[in-house]
């Protein structure tokens, strides 16, 4: 996948103008009757699960990464790079965890059980399993509540502090009013006003739980490897040049199938396969993608990047007030046609929620609006009526910026451009920027507020399996406080859709979805293992075996 940090920066220019997270949450249990919180070992269950069938243990697996490694610190509450959670993910351990990203489902990790008496109140218990790793300076003391809520009140600072890299994405966290230990082994978060996705901030990206005497040696030296010492169910144990060697971890709270993991950049990745050296890999390239479907048994996974490639226009004043504008741009750049043209087909149209999102519409549903017709023609012809319908025509010569790591890969100042001044008239002009720049002007209001200009290009990375997250983040801004409310009060996919049916009609907060790319994972027969995922989940590595 390409590198998440060059990009990052838009996550928090397309979120300035969102709106704060809604009021309502759902409670979970009612409180118990005493004064002291009780929370069980474990979630509970309503009858217990039939015995599995013991999964086979021992081995080790070699994998490719999705991004290449470029580590900027080791302090996960200060790291903006996907590839230090490719070491720290596994290494550490979140109070939380997705334990189904397809489904959007949160399950334990530190905290083994959880429960929200009130919307003011989170209550955490701790695994007693949970120790940190056999290395110093840790020595495989156990997890305590004063650690924890070391890890939450450094947290809770940074993100008041206003200085994390954007894709913390910190919000939720900032509405934690103090945290308290009630009692051994549990966690009180108590809020100054509720936090819907508070949870989910718990089993973010970054929110990974270090140790206090790890923690205290970041300023010295943050990429020291020593400081790689945690919770979680890998031990790390060295570089070999670029490939990061893990250990399983078998004394803490979640123990792995395989005995060994080595996590490498994707780079020759086929040849590496070939030989041996790799048991599964990301086929960035669609020809080795096409090589890697002639191996014998291989196993292929479609594998949703992450971010979606949109656009965003200032609606506020002319010329993109007029949502005709915006129509007919979405139509002559039809979402079909761009798929193809643009990415060989390896992609997806896209609305407000991407389709990886089990509450995006089905593109039934999207082909009653502009651009998303199966006809790329139909969507053509009605464009050009509408851009002339609005004034089109008259502003001249449109700006069309995009990101200088996606052009000349994808060569959209030729594709997309030609496509534009084709079907709406030869006024249509790109410049290939860097993104900073074009974060600085998402952020002043430059495309649009007078100007004919706007981006194309990819968007921010989606902040989590929770699709309301996903709204709030790019359509925020747009959401009438009913729409806000309703999407934590009853956040269903129905509810959701209809909601992005709104969103679409004249594309109501300039924020125009185009499609979501789509790459392969190719896994070695033998291999078993979590279906792969666009999000973090390499705490989901612990599930991986091996068959034969």
């Amino acid at each position: 996948m390409t590198r998440l940090s060059r990009r990052a920066l838009l996550a928090g220019a397309l979120s300035a103008g969102g709106a704060a997270a809604a009021a309502a949450v759902v409670v979970r249990r009612a409180p118990g009757p005493s004064d002291e919180p009780s929370l069980p070992a474990g979630e509970p269950s309503p009858s217990p699960p039939p015995t599995p069938t013991p999964l086979p243990r021992g081995g080790a697996a070699r994998l490719a990464a999705t991004s290449s490694f470029d580590f900027d610190t080791f302090d996960a509450l200060r790291s903006g790079e996907p590839s230090t959670v490719e070491l720290l993910g596994r290494v550490h351990a979140r109070l939380l965890q997705w334990d189904d990203p397809a489904g959007a489902r949160l399950g334990p990790d530190l905290a083994a059980a959880r429960e929200q008496p009130d919307p003011l109140t989170l209550l955490l218990r701790l695994d007693a399993r949970a120790r940190w790793q056999d290395v110093p300076p840790l020595g495989g003391r156990p997890v305590t509540g004063d650690d924890v809520r070391f890890h939450l009140e450094r947290a809770l600072a940074i993100a008041r502090e206003g200085t994390a890299p954007l894709v913390q994405r910190t919000g939720p966290l900032r509405e934690v009013a103090r945290v308290e230990l009630p009692a051994p082994g549990l966690i009180r978060l108590v809020l100054a006003r509720p936090s819907p996705l508070l949870e989910a901030a718990l089993a973010a990206e970054f929110a990974l739980v270090q140790p206090p005497e790890v923690a205290s040696r970041f300023d010295a030296d943050p990429l020291d490897p020593a400081l790689l010492a945690g919770c979680g169910p890998w031990r790390f144990a060295g570089f070999d040049r670029e490939t990061a060697r893990l250990e399983a971890y078998t004394a803490g709270h979640r123990v792995p199938l395989l005995d060994a993991l080595s996590v490498s950049p994707p780079t020759d990745t086929l040849a590496r396969y070939r030989a041996g050296d790799l048991d599964e890999f990301p086929a960035l390239d669609p020809r080795d993608a096409a090589a890697a479907r002639s191996l014998p048994g291989i196993q292929e996974f479609a594998l949703p990047w992450r971010e979606t490639v949109l656009s965003t226009f200032s609606v506020s004043a002319p010329p993109w007030s007029d949502a005709r504008l915006l129509e007919a741009l979405s139509g002559a750049l039809n979402r079909g046609w761009l798929a193809e043209a643009l990415f060989a087909g390896r992609a997806r149209p896209a609305g407000p929620l991407p389709p990886v999102s089990g509450a995006a519409l089905p593109e039934s549903d999207l082909a009653a609006f502009p651009g998303y017709a199966a006809d790329p023609d139909a969507d053509a012809g009605a464009a050009r009526q509408r851009w002339e319908a609005a004034g089109g025509p008259a502003l001249g010569t449109v700006a069309v910026d995009i990101p200088a790591i996606f052009d000349p890969r994808y060569a959209a100042s030729a594709v997309v451009i030609e496509r534009l001044n084709a079907i709406l008239g030869p006024q249509f002009r790109p410049a290939v920027e860097r993104y900073p720049v074009i974060a600085a002007r998402v952020q002043e209001g430059f495309y649009g507020n007078g100007r004919a200009a706007f981006w194309f290009g990819w968007g921010p990375p989606l902040p989590s399996p929770d699709p309301r997250e996903a709204l709030l983040e790019l359509f925020g801004h747009a959401l009438a406080p009913a729409d806000r409310d309703a999407l934590f009060s009853s956040a269903d996919a129905a509810s959701l859709r209809g909601l992005q049916r709104r969103l679409l009609a004249g594309f109501a907060g300039g924020v125009v979805p185009w499609v979501q790319q789509l790459t392969e994972v190719f896994r070695r027969p033998g291999l078993e293992g979590p279906a792969p995922s666009p999000f973090w989940d390499g705490h989901r590595d612990i599930r991986r075996y091996r068959s034969s």
